[in-house]
Formats: C-alpha cells, structure tokens, sequence
C-alpha cells in the first residue's frame, strides 16, 4: 500500500459517515454509557503509541500534546499522506512484536473500526438511576 492509500483506510475507519469513529460517536445521545469515554481515551491512547513508533523510525513529527481524539484523527491522517513511501518498510515494535509501518497503519485503522463498532453498540445505552 503507498502513503495515500493508508491514508485513506484511516479517513475511512476515524471519519467515515457510516461505520467510523466519527459516526459512532455522532450516535451518542443523552448521558452516555461510561464505556464510550473509556473507548476514545484508550483510542487516543493507542494511536499516540503507534506515532511515537513511527516518529522514532521514521523520523515525523509526534502528535500535538494537546490533542484530543478529533483533531488526533485528522493530524494522522494528514502526516500519513506525507510518509516517503520508503518509510512504510522501517522496523518497529509493538508490545514486542517486530512489523513494518506499513502494518502498524493497517493495524491502527482496524484497531480503530474495531472500536468504533463498540462506541457504536454501546450509543443507543443510556444510563438510569
């Protein structure tokens, strides 16, 4: 996959107007159930670990420290358009496991739809006293 298409698949699971972060957060009414907020925290979470990865390996810029998920979502989608697509084939770790920055993308978008699919399921819960 080039930079682009990476690009494409995280636009695709953070911002999608069906089945993505964005959408499944957008179905949230009244008072949420407490584990939508645990999603988007460990979310933001996880996607700041895999661009600290990629910084370190490839040399990019880490995500603003102010970040929250939305603008974290847009950013990485924005630096994974400029990736040289020789950066795609560096080495990383991910709790020991050794894999290109080519699959820690695919993997962050699939980690990313994955969850989107729980805030989506946990949307329509409303908690009651």
């Amino acid at each position: 996959m080039t930079p682009h298409d990476l690009a494409t698949l995280l636009d695709e699971a953070n911002h999608a107007p069906r089945q993505s972060v964005t959408a499944a957060l957008a179905r949230v009414d009244g008072q949420p159930h407490p584990r939508v907020a645990a999603l988007a925290a460990h979310l933001s979470g996880s996607k700041r670990e895999c661009w600290t990865l990629i910084a370190q390996a490839a040399g990019t810029d880490t995500p603003p420290d102010d970040a929250g998920l939305t603008r974290l979502m847009a950013w990485e989608v924005q630096v994974t358009r400029t990736l040289p697509p020789a950066a795609l084939t560096e080495l990383v770790s991910l709790g020991g496991t050794l894999m290109t920055i080519e699959a820690l993308l695919r993997l962050n978008a699939r980690h990313t739809a994955w969850h989107a699919g729980q805030v989506a399921a946990l949307a329509r819960r409303t908690l009651t006293a």
